[in-house]
Formats: structure tokens, C-alpha cells, sequence
């Protein structure tokens, strides 16, 4: 469950989700991922209601500073350190392995010496080793609304290669479908919110000026 806003948000309905494909569509909760950028009270309820449900986290950054840049929810939910304790209290309670998202920015997030940052968190929450956890890469889409590029093939394979060596950390590439039309993660919300103007999005208070 991503890609439309955060589930854990809107966890009764999720949770509601869950079971409903299980009872109507015959989907076992084994099959199902709830991905999350780190609503930390709900990872908890999420573990006890559904153990056999999936977690993958939106990780994007190792350090509570560049993440906080980032993803102002990091703040919000108690820094790095809340997170990955919530992270590994799922693990405990689920015995399912963690699945960490990391969107790759040329230039930004995507060298050797960020690759070892997060290497070296993972292995501080004993999140190393076979089963433990897997770093889900994935090359950034371009959308006009932000600057960034995604990672080249070399930077990619470093990356992968520092986890894997180093510290034991599983990790692969996802595939990138649909960016010929617009259809990449973030880039259909970019492509409507340029066609409406400022005012019908609420961007503009309409009794200044």
C-alpha cells in the first residue's frame, strides 16, 4: 500500500483494506507491504494488528538533519533514532525482514560516503546481515517542480556494492515504469498541480492584494 498519500494516516482504513483482500480477494496478508514514512505510533499498531503485513519505510536520508529537510514528518514523529527503535520492534514482533526506500538524487544522496551513513545506521539497530533488512533503491523521476536527477549507473552500482560488502545489507534497484507518459511516482501530481492555477489550489489567500 503506497502512492496514495500515507496509509498510516489513515490507518482504519488500511487496516480495513487489509482484511478485505484477504477475506474478499483471497490476497494473504504475507503478500502485502504498507509502505510508510515513519508515522511511529502506527508501526506499532500495525505489527500487533497485522504480523504477518509487510513494513517498508521512506527512509531517504541516514542523518535526523538531512532528513528532516527532507521529510519535516521525521521532526514530527520523534527523529531517526523513534523511527528505526519502531522499526526494529516490528521486526521483533512480526519476524518479518524490513524493507527500507531510498530515492536516489544524483549528487545528493547517492555516493559511497552516504551509502557507508547508511550502512552504519542500519548496523547500530543490528539491521544487518541476511533477513534483516533490504534498502529498495530507486533512481528519482524527474518532475519540473524539482531540480534533481537521478543517479547514473556507476554511482548506482557503488552504492549497492558498498551495502552488500561492507555491511551485509541486501539491495536492489526498482525499475522504473511509465516515465514516458508521466505516469512515475510524483510526476502526475506535478503534471496536474501545473495546470491549476495558484488560487484553486489554496496556494494563494485571495484577500491579499
Amino acid at each position: 500500500l503506497r502512492g496514495r498519500g500515507e496509509p498510516l494516516h489513515n490507518y482504519r482504513a488500511v487496516s480495513e483494506a487489509i482484511g478485505m483482500m484477504s477475506r474478499e480477494l483471497g490476497i494473504g496478508a504475507r503478500r502485502v507491504t504498507v509502505s510508510t514514512v515513519g508515522v511511529v505510533p502506527n508501526i506499532a499498531r500495525l505489527a500487533a494488528d497485522h504480523p504477518n503485513v509487510g513494513l517498508a519505510i521512506s527512509l531517504h536520508a541516514a542523518t535526523d538533519t538531512e532528513r528532516s529537510a527532507l521529510l519535516p514528518a521525521n521532526r514530527r514523529y520523534g527523529g531517526l533514532d523513534a523511527l528505526m527503535r519502531a522499526a526494529v520492534d516490528h521486526r521483533r514482533a512480526t519476524g518479518r525482514r524490513l524493507t527500507f526506500e531510498w530515492a536516489l538524487v544524483r549528487g545528493q544522496n547517492d555516493d559511497v560516503a552516504t551509502a557507508r551513513k547508511l550502512g552504519d545506521l542500519l548496523r547500530r539497530y543490528d539491521l544487518v546481515g541476511p533477513g534483516a533488512a533490504h534498502v529498495n533503491l530507486i533512481p528519482l523521476n524527474p518532475t519540473d517542480a524539482y531540480d534533481g536527477a537521478p543517479s547514473n549507473a556507476t554511482a548506482v552500482r557503488a552504492f549497492v556494492d558498498v551495502l552488500d560488502r561492507d555491511y551485509r545489507v541486501s539491495a536492489t534497484v526498482r525499475v522504473r515504469r511509465g516515465i514516458d507518459i508521466d505516469a512515475g511516482c510524483g510526476q502526475l501530481a506535478d503534471k496536474v498541480l501545473a495546470n491549476i492555477p495558484a488560487l484553486d489550489r489554496g496556494l494563494v489567500d485571495p484577500s491579499v492584494g
